[in-house]
C-alpha cells in the first residue's frame, strides 16, 4: 500500500473574484527516482505565479491542485542518480509548472533546481528567497547580460523595484556592483528600496523622464520589468538608450513601441520555469545561481525577503495567506511554516 501525507489544495478554482478556498487531503506519497530528491517540507512562500495557477485551472479540470513553488526543508530520501546532495540536508529551492507543488508534508523535485539552505537563515526566510533570487540571476545575466562586478558600474532600472521579485534583484544587483535605480509609489515602497540601499527612487506612476533628469541621467542602459509591464513600456521606451537592454517578467497584451525598433533595442522575456519545463541542457545553472546566492546570503551581502510569516499551514492560514498576497500591496514574501 502506497503511503500517504497530508496536502492543501483544490478542485476547482471557482470565482476567482473570491478568496482560494484549500482543501486537506490526504494523497500519495512521491517517490523520487533519477536525479530526484523528496523533501520534507519546513516552509512554503507564496508567488503571483501561485495565484495564476489557479485562476487560468480550467472549470472542467477536478483534478486536485496543489499549489507553492517556493520551498525550504530537509532530504528525506532520494533517487538512483542524484549526485549534488544526500539524505538528511537542509535545502531551498523554487518548484517548476510541471510538477506538483509544495504546500504539503513532502515535495518531490529536481536536484538541479536546489541548494543547500543558507546556515544563517531559518528555513521560513530561506524560503522566501529562491524563485525571485532565481528570476533576478537569470534576467541579469542570461538576458540582459550585465557585466557583473564591472569597475563601470552600469545603470539599471527596476520596476517594481519594492516587489518580491524587485526586493531580492535590487540586493542581488547593488551587490554586484550595479547602480540601482527603482521605482515607487508609495511611502512605505520608498522606505523599504530605501533600507536596501537605493539612493534613486523614481515614481512608476508618473512620467520618467523629468524624474531621471533630476539624477542627471537621460537615458538607461538596462531595464528589468519586474512588474506592470503593460503599464509602464511606453514609458520605458522613452527613456531606454539606444541599443539598449530590456527584460520583462510579465507578457504583454500589446506590440513593442516603435521606438524599441528605432533605437534597436533587445528585450527578452524571463521565465524562471523554462529550464525545468523545457530539460535544457543548462538547467544545472540554476543550481550554481542558488549556490552563489547562499554564499552571498552566508556572507551578510544578501538578505531574507520575507514580511509576513505564519505558523503553520492550514486551509484557514493559506487562504489568509493568498488573500493577502492577492491585494497586490505587498512588500517582501508571504511564507508559511510547516511541521509534518
Amino acid at each position: 500500500m502506497t503511503e500517504q501525507m497530508t496536502a492543501y489544495g483544490f478542485e476547482q478554482s471557482k470565482d476567482h473574484n473570491g478568496s482560494i478556498q484549500f482543501e486537506k487531503r490526504e494523497i500519495d506519497k512521491p517517490k523520487p527516482i533519477d536525479r530526484q530528491i523528496l523533501v520534507e517540507v519546513k516552509a512554503v512562500a507564496l508567488n503571483p505565479t501561485d495565484v495564476m495557477t489557479w485562476k487560468m485551472k480550467k472549470s472542467d479540470d477536478t483534478s486536485f491542485t496543489v499549489l507553492g513553488r517556493d520551498v525550504s526543508g530537509t532530504i528525506v530520501e532520494v533517487g538512483d542518480d542524484v549526485t549534488l546532495f544526500k539524505v538528511g540536508d537542509d535545502v531551498f529551492y523554487p518548484g517548476t509548472s510541471n510538477v506538483q507543488g509544495a504546500q504539503a508534508d513532502y515535495h518531490l523535485i529536481d536536484e538541479r533546481m536546489v541548494a543547500m539552505k543558507p546556515n544563517n537563515l531559518d528555513f521560513a526566510e530561506a524560503a522566501a528567497l529562491p524563485l525571485t533570487a532565481l528570476t533576478a540571476y537569470e534576467t541579469f545575466y542570461d538576458q540582459l547580460n550585465l557585466p557583473k562586478n564591472s569597475t563601470e558600474s552600469p545603470t539599471l532600472l527596476i520596476i517594481g523595484a519594492a516587489g518580491g521579485v524587485g526586493s531580492i534583484a535590487t540586493q542581488i544587483a547593488l551587490n554586484d556592483g550595479i547602480d540601482v535605480i527603482g521605482t515607487a509609489s508609495r511611502d512605505e515602497s520608498r522606505d523599504h528600496l530605501k533600507s536596501l540601499g537605493v539612493n534613486k527612487i523614481i515614481d512608476h506612476k508618473k512620467p520618467y523622464e523629468p524624474q531621471l533628469k533630476e539624477f542627471g541621467i537621460e537615458s538607461v542602459d538596462y531595464i528589468f520589468l519586474a512588474a506592470n509591464a503593460d503599464d509602464n513600456i511606453k514609458e520605458v521606451s522613452k527613456i531606454v538608450s539606444a541599443r539598449g537592454h530590456v527584460c520583462s517578467i510579465l507578457p504583454l497584451s500589446e506590440p513593442l513601441p516603435m521606438a524599441f525598433f528605432s533605437k534597436s533595442v533587445s528585450f527578452n522575456y524571463e521565465l524562471m520555469y523554462t529550464r525545468s519545463v523545457y530539460k535544457t541542457e543548462d538547467w544545472i545553472q540554476q543550481h550554481h545561481y542558488l549556490d552563489e546566492l547562499r554564499k552571498e546570503v552566508e556572507a551578510g551581502n544578501v538578505h531574507s525577503t520575507i514580511n509576513h510569516r505564519f505558523e503553520e499551514i492550514t486551509e484557514q492560514t493559506l487562504s489568509e495567506a493568498y488573500d493577502q498576497l492577492m491585494t497586490g500591496h505587498t512588500s517582501g514574501k508571504i511564507v508559511l511554516e510547516h511541521t509534518v
